[in-house]
């Protein structure tokens, strides 16, 4: 047949029915998907709302479908969630997020304020400004938006919508590895058997320098991250279903450096290391571990390395970093990642240790111990490095070991020259300085800095004196150089393996002010007695109808352990521990203090002044019975209720003036 310009014609039209046949009329004939609970159609405002949505244009930049390689986005799109879109319009490109569950995502005056002013809310944001738009138009496009995908507020971690992942669960544990079974002892064998030690060896070398030996997301290059990495210490973590355990630690988590774990462990490997977690930091249980005797070839092991200040200084610097966090600055077990852990970090400073032989220390270190959060730091760091931190627990914790000479005059201290020219910035906080120093330091140099603390009882040599820089004192720049590298033979931590440089500083601050040049208690300081508005509705009362209860004798310990030392027994500013402190003697309690008043300065402090508050949950100063039991206790708000019932009775017992 001859290419007649009527033959192009008529092959063009049919042609062109049969890709419409095709396309349109068939698929709209035949293809009648399952409706799902998405497709709730669009009427008043939310349907003028998608009319406005396709006729501005907003889906040139945002689709509405989610594709099998999609992560993070919701569920695959199922064509039953269209049945109502006529027409089908699901957007062109992915220049702004795919909106497709957006819906209860944000509040509606959330998406009203982005719709009008886009970058206040995302500031790299390149969409345009609508706030043009009539507020009708504005509402009902934000009415559209706030009504897509399933309406659900997804306040939990992303289901992991995708195969092979959903509802997956985890093989079979090992029976004694059953939460329940905790009465008999349980050792090596049976953490092997279970396949937690596998998993712990796996953690150690792959998740814990960002999760840390804790779990808690407080690993030591986890805080260089601009998303800190979870704490399974917490919900949802907790509860989180194993099948979405094995997708985030598989296929790793957008938008976080956590890796994609399936390109280099297996999936059982991914299983164990999943399965430790949970166990030891999601859900952990007590075992009663068994640890047993050092096996060959640990048995009879004895420490290769002659003690030294130099090797002290490294087994310091190690501890620091890796284990003051659970076992504490002085080894009592006290660290503040201590908490939830099971069974606890021991107490070195107990007096137990007198059997134990350098073998007990390295094999512990070295492999870690069973069913515990304990790391296998031989997997972190060589033997000299571990054999250096035996000889720190035993010359300074256990004390198992003899104490090395007192350095003469200039070996106390080793520091880089470049430490000694430095100044301190301007930037500097007192008031940081003494946050730091009630959370870090008083255990050991007491609160009012006489080296007196509950924790530095039984350290070799004892902590310093601080209340000395008043007659004594060290330049700034010496004083951040101790802080940085700690003093040689001695348990005083290298500060500068943990903490920055700026909060150094703010202790540098802390200790010039409050004990070289002293931070007297002024009427200014103190204010007129009255309490700020958000404690002036203090009341006891509510506090007990809420399910609240006082305790005077909780009170009555609380203030021997935490103000007795400065205040006196009876409250007259006469305790023993300021000695010739710079900072002077504190006043006798006035007589008339509201309540209200005492408890925010129990709280929140003094500002200004070397009283701390007690407030924060995080502060770990040692409540104890006894000098050597280095019990921690973080202050609860019933607590400094208790505290406060206490003060107020020793002050109703002043004279009034």
């Amino acid at each position: 047949m001859s290419m007649t310009f009527k033959v192009i014609i008529v092959g063009g039209l049919v042609g062109f029915f049969a890709v419409v046949t095709w396309v349109v009329f068939l698929p709209t004939a035949l293809w009648h998907p399952e409706r799902t609970v998405i497709a709730q159609g669009y009427t008043g405002d939310v349907g003028r709302g998608r009319t406005l949505f396709y006729s501005n244009g907003c889906n040139y930049c945002h689709t509405q479908y989610v594709r099998e390689q999609d992560v993070a986005m919701g569920p695959q799109a199922q064509g039953g969630n269209y049945a109502e879109d006529n027409p089908m319009i699901l957007g062109s490109e992915r220049t702004g997020p795919d909106l497709s569950y957006i819906g209860r995502k944000r509040s509606e005056e959330w998406e009203l304020k982005h719709l009008q002013h886009p970058r206040d809310l995302s500031p790299l944001s390149i969409m345009p400004n609508f706030a043009g738009l009539s507020a009708q138009d504005q509402h009902d496009i934000v009415a559209y938006l706030f009504n897509l995908g399933d309406r659900n507020a997804a306040a939990w971690m992303v289901r992991p919508y995708n195969t092979p992942y959903l509802n997956l669960t985890g093989p079979p544990r090992e029976a004694k590895a059953t939460p329940g079974l905790t009465s008999t002892p349980q050792g090596w064998a049976t953490f092997k058997s279970s396949g937690l030690y596998e998993g712990k060896q796996l953690y150690i070398t792959h998740c814990q320098t960002c999760h840390g030996c804790a779990g808690n997301g407080l690993g030591t290059y986890g805080g260089t991250m601009a998303v800190t990495p979870v704490n399974f210490r917490q919900e949802p973590f907790r509860a989180m279903p194993d099948d979405e355990w094995i997708w985030h630690v598989k296929e790793g988590v957008p938008g976080t450096l956590m890796p994609v774990w399936k390109t280099s462990l297996s999936d059982a490997q991914l299983w164990r290391v999943i399965d430790y977690a949970q166990q030891l930091f999601a859900h952990p249980f007590y075992h009663a571990p068994d640890e047993g005797d050092p096996p060959p070839p640990y048995a009879g092991k004895t420490n290769p390395l002659t003690n030294s200040y130099a090797v002290l200084d490294s087994g310091k610097a190690i501890y620091t970093r890796e284990c003051q966090v659970c076992h504490g600055s002085s080894g009592r077990g006290e660290g503040p990642y201590r908490t939830g852990l099971e069974p606890l970090p021991p107490d070195l400073g107990d007096g137990s240790y007198g059997k134990y032989t350098d073998a007990d220390y390295f094999w512990r270190l070295e492999v870690g111990v069973p069913w515990t959060a304990m790391p296998v730091w031989g997997l972190q760091y060589s033997s000299d490095e571990l054999w250096s931190v035996v000889h720190y627990l035993r010359t300074m914790f256990t004390q198992t070991e003899p104490p090395l000479p007192k350095p003469v005059k200039g070996q106390r201290f080793n520091y880089p020259a470049l430490y000694q020219e430095q100044t301190m910035p301007a930037t500097a906080s007192f008031e940081r300085g003494k946050a730091l120093y009630a959370n870090m330091c008083s255990q050991c140099h007491g609160q009012a800095g006489d080296g007196r603390g509950p924790n530095g009882l039984h350290l070799r040599p004892r902590p310093t004196n601080l209340q000395n820089q008043a007659s004594n004192p060290d330049p700034p720049q010496a004083l951040n150089s101790m802080l940085t590298f700690g003093i040689r033979n001695s348990a005083m931590p290298a500060w500068g393996e943990w903490l920055p440089i700026d909060q150094r500083w703010d202790l540098v601050k802390f200790i010039v002010e409050g004990f070289q040049t002293g931070k007297p208690v002024t009427a200014s300081v103190l204010g007129s007695g009255a309490a700020p508005d958000s404690y002036v509705t203090y009341d006891d009362a509510i506090f007990v109808g809420e399910g609240g209860t006082l305790s005077p004798a909780n009170g009555k310990a609380l203030y021997g352990s935490f103000c007795a030392g400065c205040h006196g027994s009876q409250g007259q500013g006469d305790g023993d521990a300021l000695g010739a402190a710079a900072s002077g003697r504190p006043t006798a309690f006035p007589a008339g203090m509201a309540e209200g008043y005492i408890y925010w300065r129990v709280a929140e402090g003094v500002p200004e002044s070397m009283m701390p508050g007690y407030a924060p949950l995080e502060f770990q100063s040692q409540v104890t019975t006894t000098p050597l039991t280095g019990g921690s206790k973080s202050l609860t708000e019933a607590d400094l209720r208790d505290l406060t019932l206490y003060v107020g009775k020793l002050a109703s017992r002043q004279p009034k003036h």
